[in-house]
């Protein structure tokens, strides 16, 4: 995730490489009084036409060297308060020095992102815990209108700590720490803190790691892992644009990626699967993004070919591609409905689960079905084209479309047309199967919003023997009829089974979830009359932390209903719910909720020192039931369910509460596939072979540094 995306949209207009400001700052850190000293010669490359404005947070104070001079034009107020300038230079002049310093802090605070998910998050932190200084700050004067700019950073902190920005380290002088960063650049950050470095060269780059306590297993796989993406994502899409790519610890929960770094949280960055999830997702930004730049005019592309380059294609390298795009689409199905669709050229940004199923989701589902329209080797080739083309600079969905279209031999202006600019997602069906001896005629049909969606649907025959032939069925209007061959005794047929194209799942295809009831336009939590109090007074805390980030939530009681509504997802909280029979039959005897424990998985869960969630098996309409042992493990709760979207029970233990079991209810019974044998059941199909395999991770090579 990129934490300035506000900056690029209010203030930068990214010039051609070459014209760049050129910003050389020295900078003194005082975290014991939140504030900061700093000396700014800022060159341009050409004296400017006018006096240049700029704009600098509120209580710096600048004053101007040389000869210059400084004209204070207003403040901006907002949640970073500024202050403009004109800068008056003399006849000529292209170099301007600048001194400005004082206190610059804004705590943590919390922001909502749907029902549970609350993250922290400041444009600027000074204090003896660590610094954090994104563009946003206002710390580094912003021209108005804004050039592109580079710089050379030399920074003093206090002993044992480091800083870390943007480019290459240099040698400092007088104890300081340097940055260089040569490339065109949209702000500059400054992170410090009392780390502990480990370095390692990986090819041309430099692997780092920046962690706050010292952990040398920890930094050897950060090492390893940096070396192994930064080799595979190099050959995919083109030499790494940067120096460096540094993994840096935070003092709060976060997943930054900047040019040339990520800041990951102290607790995430330990979790095991973000070395494979999250970490080669913020590499992968520095290709797209961070490499080459967004025209945010036609929207947001990156963010859905940064997850395709990394997230899907992990996934995919290990056989559960279909699995993944499959969650992507449910997500789509759970959170977008009614007024939440927008098209992904309306797309700037995460703020909530219908923006990420439209900008990440929809975004690498459009790739997805690009490269099997193009074929791998021409879809890569596109990347590379692309890449080559726009690098540090901005490109919009438009120059996305000409790249692909430079290499093939294709034009793809209806298909960008269809699933940039348009909203919504067709739902495909099949009918009228005809199997003869030699040939199956099918009729297929899509439905949806507005004109038909041009589609190449996908529809694979499995026979007897175990072989599957595979075909592509064009389907540009509301139903083709089309007759394909048959090489044997066919089994089974079935429409899109990888879940290759973006489209609305149906029935059967897709189990009941918890994004099914999070993502919900109506929902009403039921809470526990009959529960102690403590509890009681846990489980209202959760409803209305869900209530207040989260539209049409109503929050009941018990004993306040009669009976649950019919037109609604419903939650019911807690084991003395007297509504929670209800589950009982939503649950086709999957699972068992006794007094002492529930069955799920095949196991019996004790009740002691646990918490469960458990949505029914079948959604009309959905419901979901949680419930913990004792009031300490809700909180925890509230904040960690919304995060396993995707499943369908859950088990937790203790107070943190930390999960013991996840799984999703099985989807058998999809209306897009037909059993030609008289059996029941799926369809299955051999997974496709992945962009790129990752080889197993080895301890890497040359010299490796630990201080």
């Amino acid at each position: 995730m990129r934490p300035s995306v506000l900056l690029v949209l209010a203030l930068f207009v990214l010039e051609a490489a070459g014209s760049q400001v050129e910003h050389r700052l020295r900078v003194v850190l005082q975290p014991e009084t939140s504030s900061l000293a700093v000396t700014d010669t800022i060159t341009w490359p050409a004296p400017p036409e006018t006096d240049p404005i700029f704009e600098l947070h509120a209580g710096l104070d600048p004053q101007a060297m040389g000869g210059a001079k400084l004209e204070q034009l207003g403040r901006r107020s907002g949640a970073v308060p500024y202050e403009r300038y004109r800068l008056k230079l003399a006849r000529g002049q292209r170099r301007a020095t600048l001194r400005y310093g004082g206190r610059l802090h804004h705590p943590l605070d919390e922001s909502g992102e749907g029902v549970g998910r609350r993250r922290q998050a400041t444009p600027g932190y000074i204090a003896g815990d660590g610094v954090y200084l994104s563009g946003t700050s206002g710390w580094v004067p912003a021209l108005v209108p804004a050039q592109s700019l580079t710089f050379d950073l030399s920074v003093r902190v206090p002993d044992a700590w480091h800083a870390v920005s943007q480019g290459a380290a240099v040698e400092g002088d007088d104890g300081t720490i340097r940055w260089r960063e040569r490339r065109p650049q949209f702000e500059i950050l400054l992170v410090a803190g009392p780390y502990h470095v480990s370095r390692r060269p990986a090819g041309p780059v430099e692997a780092q790691v920046y962690l706050r306590e010292r952990d040398p297993e920890l930094a050897h796989r950060y090492l390893d892992a940096t070396g192994e993406y930064l080799t595979l994502f190099s050959a995919l899409m083109g030499d790494y644009p940067y120096d460096k790519f540094a993994l840096v610890a935070n003092f709060w929960e976060s997943g930054y990626g900047m040019p040339s770094f990520t800041l990951l949280g102290p607790r995430v960055l330990r979790l095991p699967f973000i070395v494979d999830s999250a970490y080669p997702h913020e590499i992968v930004h520095n290709w797209w993004g961070n490499g080459v730049f967004v025209d945010y005019d036609e929207g947001n592309w990156s963010e859905g070919l940064t997850a395709y380059m990394a997230d899907h294609l992990i996934a995919e390298r290990r056989g559960d591609g279909a699995a993944y795009r499959r969650d992507q689409l449910q997500k789509y199905a759970g959170y977008v409905s009614g007024g939440r669709d927008f098209p992904l050229a309306a797309f700037t940004a995460r703020h909530d689960g219908a923006s990420q199923a439209i900008g990440y989701g929809k975004g690498l589902m459009l790739f997805h079905m690009l490269r099997l329209r193009l074929g791998d080797e021409v879809f890569l080739q596109g990347l590379r084209h692309l890449y080559r083309k726009h690098r540090f600079t901005r490109a919009s969905f438009s120059d996305v479309r000409r790249a692909f279209e430079a290499v093939g031999d294709q034009q793809l202006a209806d298909f960008f047309q269809a699933w940039v600019q348009r909203a919504g997602a067709p739902r495909l069906a099949l009918g009228g199967v005809d199997a003869g001896t030699d040939e199956i005629t099918v009729l297929l049909t899509q439905a949806g919003p507005g004109q038909p969606f041009p589609l190449r649907v996908p529809v694979v025959i499995r026979y007897g023997d175990g072989d599957v032939a595979e075909h592509r069925v064009s389907l540009s209007g509301d139903s083709t009829r089309v007759t394909l061959p048959l090489s044997g005794e066919p089994r089974c047929m079935a429409v899109d089974p990888r879940f290759d194209l973006f489209r609305r799942l149906l029935p059967g295809e897709i189990p009941v979830s918890l994004d099914t009831l999070l993502g919900a336009d109506r929902l009403m939590l039921v809470t526990p009359s009959a529960a102690p109090a403590s509890m009681r007074r846990a489980y209202d805390r959760l409803a209305e932390a869900w209530a207040a980030t989260q539209p049409h939530v109503a929050v009941r009681a018990d004993d306040e209903l009669a009976s649950l509504p019919e037109d609604q997802p419903v939650w019911l909280l807690g084991w003395e719910n007297r509504f929670r029979s209800r589950l009982a039959g939503r649950l086709d005897g999957a699972a068992d909720i006794a007094p002492g424990g529930v069955r799920l998985a095949g196991q019996t869960w004790s009740r002691e020192d646990r918490s469960f969630v458990v949505t029914g098996s079948t959604a009309d309409p959905p419901i979901a039931w949680l419930a913990a042992d004792n009031p300490a493990a809700v909180p925890g709760l509230a904040r960690k369910v919304p995060h396993y979207g995707k499943y369908g029970y859950l088990v937790f233990a203790g107070d943190a509460p930390d999960n013991l079991l996840k799984g999703q209810w099985p989807a058998t019974d999809s209306p897009l596939v037909h059993r030609l044998d008289g059996r029941q059941g799926d369809c299955e199909v051999p997974p496709r072979s992945p962009l790129a395999r990752l080889g197993a991770r080895g301890h890497g090579s040359g010299r490796e540094e630990h201080q």
